[in-house]
This record gives C-alpha cells, structure tokens and sequence, in this order.
C-alpha cells in the first residue's frame, strides 16, 4: 500500500486563546489491500468538541470506509473483511480505548462505531499508542 499524493492545508490568520485552528488534510493511496493483507486501527475521536453532528458525521465516514475495504478485500460487502486483512477500532478523549481488537465482522466494527458517545477532553497521544498496541508484531501484514 503506496500513499500517492498528500497535502495539508491550514487556515490561520490569528489564533487567539479560546480559538480554533482548521486543518485539512487530503491523502490519496493506491492500496492493493485484495493482495497484500493489511491491518488497519481506526483512530476516532470522541472527545466532547464531537458533540452532534461531527460525531454524526465520524460515524458515517467511519462505517463507509469499514464497507470499502469490506468491498475491496474480496469484491463483494459480504460483511466480512476478506484476504487476511483486519480492521481494528480505538476511540478516544480523555484516555483511549480499544472498542474493538483486529477483527474482521463487518457488523461488530460498525456496531462500535455506533457505540461512541462525545464527552470529556482531547488525548490523541494516548490513543496513538492504544493503536500501535494492536498491531501484531510479525511481519506477515501490512500496517
């Protein structure tokens, strides 16, 4: 799996204390996930900020990309993550959590992708490191 292109763009003039900072980021990959088993954690974040519809809007993205690589993993949203890929999820606001371990249920993923509820503060430090936890250290997949 090859990362193509990428671009980040940030939209700032002055931040004041209570501000806030948007920062987009585009990234386009040529993955040949069908081949290539790979394991993949979904970092999401469910800190108080997520509150209404960016939590809304988390969550579908988050169930719309588990149904692309369910589809590319075997051709097919079978509901299972074909090829020997695996997806796991990590949520996170004050301390991360491991919702699911690397798995490939289709409907256990998108089961805690639903699960979240917005609350407390902002620890992606913490849910990096619950991520890489998951991740096998053998060499047999991609990560």
């Amino acid at each position: 799996m090859g990362v193509t292109s990428s671009n980040k763009q940030i939209d700032v003039n002055r931040i004041d204390c209570d501000g806030s900072l948007k920062v987009t980021l585009a990234l386009s990959a040529a993955p040949d996930i069908s081949s290539s088993p790979t394991d993949i954690v979904l970092v999401l974040d469910r800190s108080g900020s997520m509150a209404g519809s960016p939590l809304a809007n988390m969550k579908a993205g988050a169930k719309t990309f588990i149904d692309i690589i369910d589809e590319a993993t075997d051709s097919s949203q079978d509901g299972n993550i074909g090829s020997g890929s695996r997806i796991g999820i990590v949520s996170f606001s004050d301390t991360a959590t491991a919702n699911t371990q690397l798995i490939t249920s289709v409907a256990t993923l998108k089961t805690a992708v639903d699960s979240l509820i917005a609350d407390g503060s902002t620890n992606h430090a913490d849910a990096f490191a619950k991520a890489t936890q998951l991740f096998d250290p053998g060499p047999q997949t991609q990560k």
